[in-house]
């Protein structure tokens, strides 16, 4: 009789494998090479799908048995969301900490501290399932553990299986300052993030990519005004962008997972299924099945590396933002007398990061996915993966006039502002840092946030305001105002650019079918449609 042995995750993961590629080996062969009963190899086989859902996860991959007490699983998941939820605010959390929550959390399910004691062995048995290791952090953000990411890169080929390309996505907030100009004055801290006028002029950006680069879904756009006065006479709902609101504009659980469920909706009217990749921000708990999007967290203090969207792709799209932003400065310098003539508002900025989004490449978007390790099994490594700063110096920074950070630098030189000029780099960076969630304590850094807003609301909310009324002041044009301006053009291009009357005249074409399929133009007579134009 051959010896039998219990197998770990990884070798369970292999098991299932063998059983499923083209060997296609039967329950008896399965059970003689990896010496376990024929029994035990139909199970494995029985539980193929809960085994991949956990070699996908966070588990261990040498993990040979799960608890067979429903409630010390959920004592187990529980603390273990707790844990993951602490170390992405990198709140360093110490073995009896850990040991408390678990008493903690067997309390709320109602054992005694009899029944359930988180002893020392109950610690290093969590430690080994969720593969923790306790060491010291150095500074106020704990290091990339190399030894981690090579291991979520190992497995992550396996993850992707039975997904198309183009069913695999990242999502990933970032923060923006939409109206900050390349001053180096205006280089804030992310502790100086947290309240006062500079945080008025942020918003929080959500972007999500398929891996190919052909499918960009509309970025969220977070701020602090449920409906900002230049929303007047406007539909949210036909903005480029998703609009939503909260007081401190960062991402929280309810509208992380309210758009979740948009996205799955969306992909259930289409009969398909993807694949969603996202970090292990607070805000990112999943309080809702999902029928059509599988969700896998990338491992702790690993998204510098592991994410797709942190590898270039983010820093591409600001690269995009802050040109349209700068040529809308130099635009209004030639009217206005100062600078506080020149008007930023939030319509504005949603009409950048709809351009913005849509200007950054599929090329982009792939390499930045596979300087991540998102490549298929059958690749290898060394044609297929490649190195992060290849992929920023090719992309994005190399001197290229048509790269995006290159085209920043050819239109900063334009800018001149008083003081000290931030580089284009710098000033792509320039919020780099600042939080999109709430990075500090849930109760007291809230209330001091919520507070000194409240404090301050007044006096900015009246300045907001008068801006946001100066930029009211001029009226749109109607459609025949809008097409007298393209003859204006015309004569605009004969004289100085004439490559513009291509343009212009596509402009004229599409403002002439508006205007044509309006309700007043199709019940007035010929002659008013001249005497209008």
């Amino acid at each position: 009789m051959s010896h039998r042995k219990a197998l770990t995750l990884e070798e369970k993961i292999a098991f299932i494998k063998d059983n499923q590629n083209a060997h296609g080996l039967s329950i008896r062969e399965l059970a003689d090479n990896y010496k376990i009963s024929k029994s035990s190899a139909a199970n494995i086989l029985r539980r193929s799908e809960e085994l991949l859902a956990d070699y996908s996860s966070k588990c261990n991959k040498g993990i040979k048995r799960k608890f067979k007490d429903e409630n010390r699983q959920k004592i187990d998941e529980l603390v273990f969301e707790w844990f993951t939820q602490q170390r992405a605010k990198q709140i360093p959390i110490s073995g009896p900490i850990l040991q408390e929550k678990a008493r903690q959390a067997a309390e709320q399910l109602g054992y005694t501290s009899e029944t359930f004691k988180a002893s020392n062995g109950w610690l290093e048995k969590f430690r080994n399932r969720h593969a923790i290791s306790f060491r010291t952090i150095n500074g106020e953000s704990a290091s990339v553990d190399n030894s981690t990411v090579q291991e979520w890169t190992q497995r992550l080929s396996t993850i992707l299986d039975g997904f198309d390309e183009n069913d695999i996505f990242n999502a990933d907030e970032t923060g923006l300052f939409y109206r900050a100009t390349p001053d180096r004055s205006l280089v804030l801290s992310k502790e100086e993030c947290k309240g006062g006028k500079k945080s008025k002029e942020r918003l929080t950006v959500l972007l999500c990519s398929n891996l190919t680069g052909t499918e960009k879904l509309k970025p969220v756009v977070i701020g602090k005004s449920q409906r900002p006065r230049c929303f007047k006479n406007i539909t949210t709902s036909k903005l480029p962008a998703t609009w939503l609101s909260n007081r401190t504009a960062w991402m929280t659980c309810n509208l992380f997972t309210d758009w979740l469920i948009t996205i799955n909706n969306q992909m259930k009217k289409k009969n398909r299924k993807i694949l969603l990749f996202i970090d292990n921000a607070p805000c990112h708990v999943i309080n809702h099945d999902l029928s059509n999007i599988k969700i896998v967290f990338f491992p702790q203090n690993t998204t510098s590396k592991c994410q797709p969207l942190d590898q270039g792709v983010i820093h591409s799209f600001k690269c995009y933002y802050r040109q349209k932003l700068v040529k809308h400065i130099i635009a209004q310098c030639t009217l206005a007398q100062t600078a506080d003539q020149i008007s930023i508002t939030v319509l504005d900025a949603i009409k950048w990061i709809d351009l913005s989004w849509k200007s950054v490449t599929e090329n982009t978007i792939k390499n930045c996915f596979r300087a991540a390790g998102f490549i298929r099994s059958s690749s290898t490594p060394s044609s297929s993966m490649t190195n992060m700063d290849i992929i920023v110096e090719t992309d994005i920074e190399s001197n290229n006039s048509d790269n995006p950070l290159q085209q920043l630098h050819s239109l900063l030189v334009h800018l001149r502002i008083g003081g000290s000029q931030l580089t284009a780099a710098e000033f792509v960076d320039i919020d780099s840092c600042i939080p999109t969630f709430n990075e500090w304590d849930d109760s007291e850094h809230l209330k001091t946030y919520i507070q000194v807003t409240q404090d301050d609301n007044e006096e900015e909310e009246e300045e907001e305001e008068e801006e946001e009324e100066e930029a009211l002041l001029e009226q749109p044009p109607n459609l025949s105002e809008a097409l007298e301006m393209m003859r204006k053009l015309h004569l605009f291009a004969s004289i100085e650019q004439h490559q513009l009357h291509n343009l212009i005249s596509d402009l004229e074409s599409q403002l002439t079918d508006i205007y044509l399929d309006s309700k007043a133009v199709k019940q007035s007579s010929i002659t008013d449609y001249f005497s209008h134009c």
